[in-house]
């Protein structure tokens, strides 16, 4: 559930990536010993501050929509929602998955977005997943540290939440880099982005009213909380993405496929006169 948090710190909102909400305490109770000291935050009067704004503007309007929302939508109907914003992202994290040479992740991503966008009807269902096709979704902010650059010290934005120099950097050129930006012309992108950005954030945040509730609830420094959550996430991720074997990976592109290798064909017999 932490890359659900992680995911909601990211995008749009004041929380706006691994455990789940019942460990929050857990992790609360080593918080003060250890993970505060540890963070590069020298910003941090300024950032409590931005802190403070954002989850201001979360309870008086990015909650109670997303509440709102859980409430009226049928659960089914935000699910195709869900796959259909996954669905989008699929595209920049193919181009990621190249930058950071992973040829394997790249092909696997590229299939999934034209499987479902196709089959899937334009990504509200996820046949791929059912054939084997599985990834995790990729941002410039880790492709950035695939190359070795540093993050930087911890800042929190208005609006969007934890971020630090490297992100940042990463979310502003995602609109360079993704593809889905580039289609169709006038106000189509800018349509695309609201869509993603603002759909996404209260899709999100929905998913996770009462994992965020419980965090802030049982936190005793909510914004040492987040800012916990969000290092240690984006960290793992940077991990993962550097234990790679590059040399491994411009073969088998497509191995997530299951064949049956016992098939043989159908039962023909050919005769020649």
């Amino acid at each position: 559930m932490n890359l659900r948090i992680l995911l909601v710190l990211i995008i749009g909102s004041t929380l706006v990536f691994q455990g789940c909400a019942s460990k929050s305490t857990e992790l609360n109770s080593s918080l003060s010993q250890q993970e505060v000291s540890t963070v590069n935050d020298p910003f941090e009067k300024v950032n409590r501050v931005v802190f403070s704004f954002n989850v201001i503007f979360d309870k008086i309007i990015l909650r109670p929509i997303a509440v709102t929302y859980k409430a009226l939508v049928p659960g089914f109907v935000r699910n195709r929602i869900t796959y259909s914003l996954n669905n989008l992202s699929m595209p920049i994290t193919a181009v990621n998955n190249l930058l950071q040479g992973e040829l394997r992740k790249a092909g696997v991503s590229t299939s999934r977005f034209v499987i479902n966008s196709t089959v899937g009807l334009l990504g509200f269902f996820d046949p791929a997943s059912s054939m084997g096709l599985v990834t995790e979704t990729e941002d410039f902010g880790q492709t950035l540290s695939v190359w070795g650059v540093s993050s930087g010290p911890y800042v929190v934005l208005p609006f969007l939440g934890p971020s630090n120099p490297r992100d940042f950097a990463g979310l502003l050129s995602t609109s360079l880099l993704d593809p889905m930006y580039q289609i169709g012309g006038g106000s189509a992108p800018d349509s695309l982005r609201t869509y993603r950005l603002g759909t996404g954030a209260v899709d999100f945040r929905s998913q996770n009213v009462e994992i965020l509730d419980d965090l802030q609830n049982n936190s005793i420094d909510y914004y040492a909380a987040v800012r916990s959550f969000y290092s240690q996430g984006r960290e793992s991720q940077a991990a993962s993405n550097l234990e790679i074997d590059s040399s491994e990976q411009e073969n088998d592109i497509f191995d997530d496929f299951e064949i049956d290798e016992s098939y043989v064909g159908p039962d023909i017999e050919i005769t020649y006169d």
